[in-house]
């Protein structure tokens, strides 16, 4: 039986909540996750290569999402490619292995690994599961679990302290 697996385009800007996020979606689905960073090579700057800045933001990328699996105990398999049409190239891997879907980030209507024209293009064009996911929901949601911890653990503590003034009640 073979794994499902989950691909993770990357451009740019190194998040790692969304890094986390990524690897623990692909653990509870018992998934392999597919960092696939994209270093985008303009057609008229061919000859000129890459820019240094987009190779280190990749291995950074690359090297935050190994972190993270590791810690997790997620598999991943890591591809770096350069490409000069980044929607095409992730439809391409896409297309060639049987994925479980492209996981997409935004927040607040921000770019997050993709730009947000590539995004669209890529809901668009590219076949198969889009997990569009939206950070800022779940900073929110994150923010309401901690008050709610906090809440219930000063109604714990408050309960603890009544227990302690009124001594010998229920006792025999």
């Amino acid at each position: 039986m073979s794994t499902s697996r989950l691909l993770l385009p990357f451009m740019h800007g190194v998040k790692p909540h969304a890094i986390e996020y990524a690897v623990l979606l692909a653990k509870s689905r018992n998934a392999m996750l597919v960092p696939l960073s994209l270093i985008q090579v303009p057609k008229e700057c061919a000859s000129k290569g890459a820019r240094l800045e987009r190779i280190q933001q990749s291995k950074d990328f690359l090297e935050a999402v190994t972190y993270q699996a590791v810690k997790k105990d997620v598999p991943i398999e890591k591809i770096e490619i350069f490409t000069s049409d980044v929607v095409r190239s992730i439809s391409s891997y896409a297309d060639r292995s049987d994925y479980a879907g492209v996981l997409l980030f935004v927040s607040d209507g921000e770019e997050v690994f993709l730009d947000l024209d590539q995004i669209k293009r890529i809901v668009s064009k590219v076949a198969g599961k889009h997990h569009i996911i939206d950070l800022q929901s779940i900073k929110r949601q994150n923010a309401g679990q901690k008050l709610l911890k906090r809440m219930s653990q000063l109604i714990y503590r408050v309960g603890e302290q009544e227990q302690q003034v009124s001594p010998g009640v229920g006792t025999s």
